[in-house]
């Protein structure tokens, strides 16, 4: 399903990069299955980089342990949601708890894509962004942020269920996930300009778009931390 990745992963003017990636890969009945994740922890908030760094690990243990088996019997979109929801909410109790325990806040956002056979499921909680690229560049999630701040985050007050959204991997060229600190200075244009087209035929293509456009956020005065996972697909 996927030919080649390339993944940025800056600091930016932070002390601290409370970002996580992880990109995992999987034979199953199912053929093929693929997770990209983008975990942000939540700028301005108690130690993000452990509710990023912790929430990546768990999900990560639950595509080895627990996606396989549910997988078995076949694709099966709703199964995966439930199981997947499952997760999030014991990870976002857990946080919470700790940061009740601790007196911290300790939160992060997630944007994740889950390629199986030739479907894909995308879950979104918090501000973090994916859009498909192809014959054009199409958002595939809203930024979920208004003037109270970030909606839907794992780990800081109620559990909210993350957006879905999901399709058929055909037609899609490629995709690329990143974190509102990679996204706050760079337009969707900007995006299109230096990923779209036949721009991108080999990896280190993509590892120099990326890097171009780390470049130019930080121009323009982007002082986050900056992460971006992009993928390629046949």
């Amino acid at each position: 399903m996927v030919l080649f990745y390339s993944l940025l992963y800056e600091r930016g003017a932070r002390s601290i990069n409370q970002d996580s990636i992880a990109l995992h890969r999987v034979m199953t009945r199912s053929g093929e299955v693929i997770m990209a994740l983008i975990c942000d922890g939540m700028g301005g908030e108690d130690r993000g980089e452990l509710a990023s760094g912790y929430l990546t690990e768990r999900l990560s243990v639950w595509f080895y342990d627990k996606l396989p088996a549910v997988l078995y019997r076949g694709f099966d979109r709703k199964r995966i949601q439930r199981c997947l929801q499952r997760e999030l909410f014991t990870v976002h109790e857990k946080l919470r708890t700790y940061g009740v325990d601790n007196h911290l806040r300790c939160g992060t956002t997630m944007t994740m894509l889950l390629m199986v056979e030739k479907n894909y499921i995308l879950f979104q909680s918090g501000d973090s962004m994916a859009c498909s690229i192809g014959r054009d560049i199409r958002a595939l999630v809203p930024g979920h942020k208004n003037a109270r701040g970030v909606e839907r985050c794992i780990g800081i007050g109620s559990f909210k269920a993350p957006y879905i959204n999901h399709g058929s991997l055909f037609g899609r060229k490629a995709f690329l996930l990143y974190s509102d600190g990679f996204g706050d200075r760079v337009s969707r244009d900007d995006i299109w300009g230096a990923l779209g087209g036949k721009r991108i035929s080999k990896r280190e293509d993509a590892d120099r778009a990326l890097k171009t456009l780390a470049n130019a956020g930080l121009r323009r005065g982007c002082r986050d931390n900056m992460s971006a996972l992009y993928l390629k697909c046949r």
